[in-house]
């Protein structure tokens, strides 16, 4: 399927016809490595979902808790959301936009029993080493490991994975595509081994977790690639090149003196907020539900 592509302010905000987004693709590792959570972590992995639409699958989510996930503002149209094995309707419920950034939460119909996410408030922790957990494609077959660049598998190799990076800068209210975020970044270089990870097809809204002390955070939701042109979406990649991949900085949205109102989804071990639009806590309040805490 051909990728259209749109550059605005720098960073490349990749669609195909139905607005499909980005993948995790590694280094030198095929398709059957890194199916399964890194043994001994305790990473959250079961909280990474995939966004799909009625053609299949679309792009990646997060699972915050009390039905919510979390996933980019441009993943879309939605229909239904893959936890495990098992797809879950949305409920009735609108997506709900957080400020302006390229993030939006929807709700499922019915709840697939998974703890919440520790979301990360505090914005020193953000950088540093990196785990990338997300859905999409792998190598097309007829790619071998050892060639360069890489050719793209089709939607039937978008498995969720996870990878490594490490976060090594940060951008301040970037405009792409209509949104306003501000970003982390990681970069394509080769320099965090055999499981490094980037950002390409079916990978917007992509978990990045941090370890900060002896828990796991959220500290980015997967988003843009701006590179030498190689890798964004040409179904080509070459290896040799460093690109940039950036992260939706859940850090910036967890308190904000400008948002009017909104409601928290609360972490387990916190009191630490992320706040959502004034819409939301309208919609929250005609329903009578709210978000509530998690242990």
């Amino acid at each position: 399927m051909k990728v259209s592509r749109l550059l605005w302010g720098g960073l490349w905000l990749l669609f195909s016809p139905f607005d499909q987004a980005r993948a995790i693709v590694f280094y030198s590792l095929g398709n059957e490595a890194n199916l399964s959570s890194p043994a001994g972590l305790n990473l959250p992995w079961e909280n990474v979902v995939q966004m799909r639409s009625d053609s299949g699958p679309i792009g990646t989510g997060v699972y915050l808790g009390n039905r919510y996930v979390l996933t980019a503002g441009h993943v879309g149209p939605l229909t239904s959301v893959k936890v495990g094995f098992v797809d879950y309707l949305l409920d009735s419920s609108p997506a709900v936009a957080i400020g302006r950034a390229d993030m939006k939460l929807v709700r499922l119909a019915s709840d697939p029993g998974l703890n919440g996410v520790r979301l990360n408030t505090n914005p020193s922790g953000d950088t540093g080493n990196s785990y990338l957990v997300g859905y999409g494609v792998g190598r097309a077959s007829s790619s071998l490991l050892s060639s360069s660049p890489v050719a793209w598998g089709d939607s039937s190799t978008a498995i969720k994975r996870w990878g490594t990076n490490f976060v090594d800068g940060t951008r301040s209210a970037e405009q792409v595509g209509g949104y306003i975020s501000d970003l982390l970044r990681t970069q394509f270089n080769t320099n965090a081994g055999a499981n490094e990870a980037a950002l390409t097809i079916y990978d917007s809204g992509s978990a990045l977790f941090r370890q900060i002390g002896s828990d796991w955070y959220l500290v980015g939701l997967g988003a843009y690639v701006q590179n030498s042109g190689y890798s964004l979406a040409s179904f080509q990649f070459n290896s040799t090149e460093s690109d940039d991949n950036y992260f939706i900085r859940i850090s910036s949205y967890s308190t904000a003196v400008d948002v009017i109102g909104g409601v928290s989804v609360p972490e387990p071990s916190s009191q630490s907020l992320l706040f959502v639009g004034a819409a939301f806590l309208s919609a929250c309040l005609l329903v009578r539900r709210s978000v509530g805490r998690r242990s």
